[in-house]
């Protein structure tokens, strides 16, 4: 084989080595804004809809767009009514900066209330951000496709898990009992002493 045979073949191994480190180098620098819906771990029944930067980088001026409006604040199980639509939060107003791992929480609704918004539809949302990789003059311009489907939360466990609030209402109640049997006005508890029988013959 000929020197300048050899010579391309490094040439094209060293170029293709290049471009897979800086592709690496991207996906751990890069941001990816998703969107999804999960149930409220302290409240049941309620739906959260989450906004989250999964990625490693920070994503810049998100906005976000719907083919259709987006349910707001839709309470109800059984025959709710229609909710309103949302007009504000950071789903319509965009984020100007979003950290890699950080959230922004919306209390979305009940499942029979975004049942009556949505229908057997699946939301679409996607996002368009920004960031500055590593060797790049220009802003490099990123777009993310959420689908999130309310069908999926149907015949699903609601129960309620607040173990810190349960707890919290079981002291609630010991307290309660321990008021009866406390006198306020001496701070001590009421003790009686009831006679027995044996008491009653010895008088």
């Amino acid at each position: 084989m000929s020197p300048e045979i050899l010579s391309l073949i490094a040439l094209v191994i060293a170029l293709t080595s290049t471009v897979i480190n800086y592709l690496v180098l991207r996906l751990q620098r890069d941001p990816e804004v998703v969107v999804y819906a999960v149930p409220d771990p302290q409240r049941p029944t309620i739906i959260n809809l989450v906004i989250e930067n999964t990625g490693k980088g920070v994503a810049r001026d998100v906005r976000f767009d719907c083919p259709r409006d987006i349910p707001a604040r839709a309470f109800g199980f059984e025959n709710a009514a229609v909710p309103e639509s949302m007009m504000d939060g950071p789903l319509i107003n965009g984020i100007p900066s979003f950290g890699p791992g950080e959230k922004r929480i919306i209390t979305w609704g009940q499942y029979g209330g975004l049942k009556a918004g949505l229908g057997d539809e699946v939301l679409d949302i996607s996002a368009v951000y920004f960031s500055s990789p590593p060797l790049m003059v220009k802003k490099q311009k990123h777009q993310t496709t959420s689908r999130v489907d309310i069908r999926s939360f149907e015949g699903t466990d609601a129960s309620h898990r607040n173990w810190e609030k349960k707890q919290a209402e079981q002291l609630e109640e010991i307290a309660k009992a321990l008021v009866f049997l406390t006198d306020r006005s001496e701070g001590a508890l009421k003790v009686t002493i009831a006679p027995t029988d044996n008491d009653e013959e010895k008088t």
